[in-house]
């Protein structure tokens, strides 16, 4: 007899030993192994498993940006909610916009911003440059970022190497403590000729979580213009890109223009009428002729088109929600009116209780109602009285505790019930 209790266990440790690593990311609050109680940021950590996620943010919502294996190193610059923040690892990449980056024709892996607050995005080979929605951190004009050679072809963002400040993050329960991380080091980023290996970037000290915006839809311009910082410091906005498209008039501008109008007019009709289906066709017909501005201009349309549907979907889904939520109110008042029913089935009142006015139906908004109070203030039902007779002896008996008698009603207002008082007596 104990010998099968001391197998089982056996077997059981063992299958608890051998449970693969990744389950821990489950866990409430894992810790990272062996960190020394007075341990300092930034430091060197080890992996402890394989084929494990680095993530956009501190939680298993954010997407993933690649993976680690056992005994890879990364350093650690800050800690919250079981999650460590990183510096990305070999292999990561970023995306900035074009339209904020100038690049030389001799220097294709170098880039200068040209403008300020630059949102750089963390970039994971699951997702598109455009639906890439944490941010990692902001550049200013004058600042230089690193270009990856093969970059994407149909895109409005550069790939680019983490640039300072950028961050990734980790589950604490795949990470072990070894040993505290060298200083930072700026780096200057030399041109670039022939030689294509990867230029380290400056590591960053900061240890605020980046946002999670995945919801965003105008997270970042779409529009290929160039943007004019040197006047205003802002984007050129989407009627300011269209006066420009219109210095041409290509057939498939024209073609452009003439859906722009059938979009004006669709967005004349109630939302629940709105149908771009047909337009959306259109707009894929003329981009396969288009040339470079009415692809621009495509482009544009395509986008107003999405936010205009968006707009009608959020429509039909509280209507749908409305709906069931009336379902759920009637089921529910029906199953509390067969309850009283029940209850009362030989009682002389009704409901018996404190009469008091109601101050939230009032005989501004429609019959003048009262209010039967329980034990404890509870609302016990509204009361209507059912004839001027009956309305008198309502307002003789207002704060004395009396019984109704009279008619069960249903009111789809309130989960309360409501009384049509045929008379009203002191108890």
């Amino acid at each position: 007899m104990y010998s099968s209790k001391i197998i089982s266990g056996l077997i059981l440790l063992s299958l608890m030993v051998s449970l693969p690593a990744i389950a821990a990311e489950d866990s409430a609050t894992p810790q990272i192994a062996e960190k020394p109680a007075d341990a300092q940021y930034p430091f060197i950590a080890t992996v402890t498993g394989n084929n494990v996620y680095i993530r956009s943010g501190k939680g298993t919502a954010y997407y993933q940006c690649g993976k680690v294996n056992m005994d890879d190193q990364l350093t650690v610059i800050g800690e919250a909610f079981g999650w460590a923040e990183i510096l990305p690892p070999t292999g990561s990449f970023s995306w900035i916009h074009k339209n904020y980056v100038d690049v030389k024709a001799d220097q294709p892996t170098i880039g200068v911003l040209n403008g300020d607050n630059v949102r750089v995005w963390a970039g994971s080979d699951g997702i598109a440059s455009m639906y890439s929605s944490s941010m990692q951190t902001k550049l200013n004009t004058g600042e230089i970022v690193e270009l990856f050679a093969d970059q994407p072809a149909e895109s409005d963002h550069y790939k680019i190497k983490p640039p300072a400040g950028a961050k990734l993050a980790i589950n604490c329960a795949f990470l072990k403590y070894l040993k505290p991380a060298a200083p930072n080091k700026a780096v200057v980023i030399p041109p670039r000729g022939d030689d294509d290996t990867p230029t380290d970037m400056p590591a960053s000290n900061e240890t605020e979580a980046p946002t999670f915006k995945n919801l965003e839809k105008d997270a970042e311009p779409s529009a290929p213009a160039k943007a004019d910082t040197a006047e205003s410091g802002e984007p050129k906005t989407e009627s300011d890109i269209v006066a420009e498209l219109k210095a041409g008039d290509s057939e498939a501008l024209k073609a452009c223009y003439a859906l722009a109008e059938k979009i004006d007019a669709e967005l004349e009709k109630p939302l629940t009428k709105q149908n771009y289906n047909a337009i959306k066709k259109e707009i894929q017909k003329v981009k396969t002729d288009a040339d470079a501005k009415a692809a621009a201009y495509v482009q544009i349309l395509a986008e107003r088109i999405a936010r205009y549907e968006l707009a009608v979907s959020i429509i039909d889904t509280l209507k749908k929600q409305d709906a069931s939520l009336a379902k759920a109110k009637e089921k529910i008042e029906k199953a509390h009116q067969a309850e009283i029913k029940k209850v009362h089935k030989e009682a002389d009142y009704i409901y018996t209780g404190i009469l008091k006015v109601s101050h939230v139906y009032t005989s501004k908004t429609g019959h003048k109602r009262y209010l039967l109070q329980g034990p404890g203030g509870k609302i016990l039902c509204y009361a209507v009285p059912a004839s001027e007779q009956t309305a008198g002896q309502f307002e003789a008996l207002v704060g004395k505790r009396v019984g109704i008698q009279g008619e069960v009603t249903n009111d789809t207002k309130s989960l309360v019930t409501l009384i049509k008082a045929t008379a009203v007596k002191p108890i």
